[in-house]
């Protein structure tokens, strides 16, 4: 007699076969799980929610000047240093994002601003991005949709005192700019309003002035006698 474990002779040919058309079957099931589906088990959802759509709103209003991106890992604007540790600790951080970045025109962001879900933040979570974006320069803020701090401030703790200044004086003159040329094309139609009025009264009037005692009768001139 054999044990379960062990097969006779002639029973082994045919456990061979099997475990064979299985392997070939496993190949197969894997390979039609890894194959690109023809319709895809997705659909669209919004990238925010209405606190965050709200807030998104107000940054692209206090930073006019820049781009604020939405949900950016941190891994997309800071790298590993060169040493045996930081490339664990930055494959860590591939998940980890922040919900607006507020990026200048040559490519760098400048700040990093979280809006908390429902059930917050946590400190642990807060004291990470706030560490970590320090140490790359980058300043990091929380903010509360019903509370949102003055823009100037905010703008003043990103990109300084003297950006702040130079936006309100970009403005004032882009504002005296726009009053400039409302005023000129404001005569230009004013210009344009008169000379058609000129014309429309020089054609109003006759061709030739006859005056009544330069114009001759019809009669003939009385002779003398």
């Amino acid at each position: 007699m054999y044990r379960n474990s062990e097969w006779s002779p002639a029973e082994q040919p045919h456990m061979e076969h099997i475990a064979e058309w299985y392997s070939l079957w496993s190949r197969w099931v894997n390979r039609g799980k890894r194959r690109i589906p023809q319709h895809w088990p997705l659909h669209a959802r919004v990238l925010m929610n209405s606190e965050e759509l709200r807030v998104w709103h107000w940054m692209i209003n206090t930073f006019d000047d820049h781009h604020v991106l939405v949900k950016m890992p941190v891994t997309r604007f800071t790298r590993p240093n060169a040493n045996e540790n930081s490339l664990y600790w930055y494959e860590m951080l591939q998940n980890t994002t922040c919900t607006f970045s507020v990026c200048a025109s040559d490519g760098h962001v400048v700040g990093c601003v979280d809006v908390p879900k429902s059930f917050g933040l946590s400190r642990k979570a807060r004291n990470l991005k706030s560490n970590l974006l320090a140490q790359c320069g980058i300043c990091y803020v929380v903010l509360n949709p019903s509370m949102l701090p003055d823009q100037d401030a905010l703008r003043n703790e990103f990109l300084g005192e003297e950006a702040t200044k130079n936006r309100h004086l970009k403005r004032e003159e882009a504002m005296l700019e726009t009053a400039r040329l409302s005023l000129k094309n404001t005569l230009a139609q004013q210009r344009q309003i008169r000379t058609i009025l000129d014309q429309e009264h020089t054609s109003s009037m006759p061709n030739h002035w006859h005056d009544s005692f330069l114009i001759q009768s019809n009669t003939r001139p009385a002779e003398l006698r």
